[in-house]
């Protein structure tokens, strides 16, 4: 009799053990920290790349999923199927969002009409005070934004000239900004010189649309 009790226990303890480990085998360990790492990786790469802006669908799916993911991480998932899905789907709207963006997007254009410089040079005149006064309040009110100054010219002009005087345009409206309160740090500036005209050179005010200042969004 009392060798049976001991055996009977002996299997009952047998099967506990057993079934801890089964229980442990059923359920796998959760999605490694990397992972998440992985996925925010990616979408600091789309953002940097100007996915916000360009595929902000794919990147705003990517967000929402890499946060449920390290929610469900934090929280120490007993689901980690479904923890591992939302890191996958994550990672993949990141590289669609970075992949749209680089197959091209157009970035945006805030036109400075109504910015003026003398003849010859990049001397600001006066007329141009009320448009570049409500560019500083656009970028102050916008103030996460950084932009390039874009300066053009028409065709009149060799190209080396043309070049060099958008070049110096371009620098002396983003030296105006500068000295309004808007940082430096966000904005840079660049000369196209004829390049890129919207408008016919072939008359006065094709040539006259064609003489800008643009803000271009990076």
């Amino acid at each position: 009799m009392k060798n049976t009790l001991k055996h009977t226990l002996k299997h009952i303890g047998l099967l506990a053990v057993v079934g801890l480990f089964s229980a442990c085998a059923v359920t796998p360990p959760v999605t490694d920290i990397s992972q998440l790492d992985q996925a925010r990786a990616l979408i600091a790469k789309a953002k940097a790349a100007g996915a916000e802006r360009c595929a902000p669908e794919f990147q705003a799916r990517a967000v929402s999923k890499l946060y449920a993911a390290a929610h469900e991480f934090s929280e120490g998932s007993i689901h980690p199927d479904e923890q591992a899905d939302l890191v996958a789907a994550s990672v993949k709207a990141a590289k669609q969002a970075f992949g749209k963006t680089m197959r091209g997007c157009k970035p945006e254009i805030i036109a400075l009409k109504g910015v003026y410089f003398a003849t010859d040079s990049a001397k600001l005149t006066s007329a141009s005070t009320a448009t570049l006064k409500h560019a500083v309040a656009v970028l102050n009110k916008r103030s996460s934004i950084h932009i390039e100054v874009a300066a053009h010219t028409d065709s009149r002009a060799q190209d080396a000239y043309n070049l060099s005087l958008s070049n110096r345009r371009a620098k002396r409206v983003m030296d105006y900004l500068v000295s309004h309160g808007i940082a430096a740090s966000r904005l840079s500036s660049h000369g196209y010189g004829e390049t890129q005209p919207v408008a016919n050179n072939k008359t006065a005010a094709g040539r006259a649309k064609n003489r800008r200042v643009e803000l271009r969004i990076r």
